[in-house]
């Protein structure tokens, strides 16, 4: 079965969607982008609130996600996958207590999928700060047969400094969010992992001759051809996670994982996160 992404439900499910994505493609300034989107989002808004009066309190939910997007859109529309038997054995991991040091992720806005069962997340890096910014969507985002407008669609943004503890922005999350945001800072702590390996591909329901034309090995031309035969029928593009020692089926664990810190020797210093894996 096609597994569909809460980031392709929202490009599916918004009507402002594809023109958030040309906003900020196009706009040299992305706060020119963020200030054009909250307007467009906010008129449609408008306009829906007249059939559905309770979305009007949902804009700045909506602007947020918009913004969101449009970021993702932005720094080239990657998405991290989790794969099944890394996300088993991160489920038996304790969530870090600390952001490390230095936070080093694939992209400077990316989604990161976590979990068929909980969801995913918008991943930010806030220029100029060592800040990153979560905005955090649950499994059931806009599934088929919804109708959003009408639905409470919940999400939840989180700011987080680095490095910076953690346990008071997990105690201070309601009950509900608080599995799904452990698996994102678990895979926040696992991007820092050195031996960490991204290997760029499609989702497993792609066509094999259209992602074959897309992943050529000589010919430009042809991966740009195939890649937007991929696009168009609406296939997500995926990096998808894997570590060198996890198993790649679930397996059970007796004893649950857990990161420590460890001081870098080099000129920067500071400390990095290692993963100690469940056994």
């Amino acid at each position: 079965m096609k597994m569909i992404y809460a980031v392709q439900r929202y490009a599916a499910t918004r009507p402002w969607a594809k023109r958030v994505g040309q906003l900020y493609a196009r706009e040299v300034q992305q706060t020119a982008a963020q200030q054009q989107v909250q307007e467009l989002v906010g008129r449609e808004l408008t306009r829906a609130a007249q059939v559905y009066p309770a979305v009007a309190a949902r804009t700045a939910s909506e602007q947020r996600l918009a913004d969101a997007y449009g970021q993702f859109c932005r720094h080239g529309k990657l998405m991290a996958h989790l794969e099944d038997g890394l996300m088993q054995a991160l489920r038996h991991t304790r969530a870090p207590g600390h952001l490390p040091d230095r936070l080093q992720l694939p992209a400077a806005a990316f989604y990161l999928h976590v979990d068929g069962a909980e969801g995913g997340a918008f991943v930010m890096q806030m220029p100029g700060r060592q800040e990153v910014a979560l905005l955090l969507l649950r499994a059931d985002f806009s599934l088929a047969g919804a109708d959003w407008l009408a639905d409470v669609e919940d999400s939840l943004a989180l700011q987080l400094a680095y490095p910076g503890e953690l346990a008071a922005p997990l105690a201070a999350v309601a009950a509900p969010w608080r599995g799904l945001l452990t698996a994102v800072l678990n895979g926040l702590a696992l991007m820092t992992q050195p031996r960490l390996l991204l290997v760029r591909g499609w989702e497993g329901a792609a066509p094999s001759d259209s992602v074959a034309l897309a992943m050529h090995p000589a010919c430009a031309k042809s991966r740009q051809k195939g890649r937007s035969q991929l696009l168009q029928a609406g296939y997500q593009e995926v990096s998808y996670c894997r570590l060198d020692g996890v198993a790649t089926l679930p397996g059970d664990y007796a004893t649950p994982g857990y990161w420590r810190r460890q001081a870098v020797s080099d000129a920067e210093g500071g400390a990095r996160l290692v993963w100690v894996m469940p056994r």
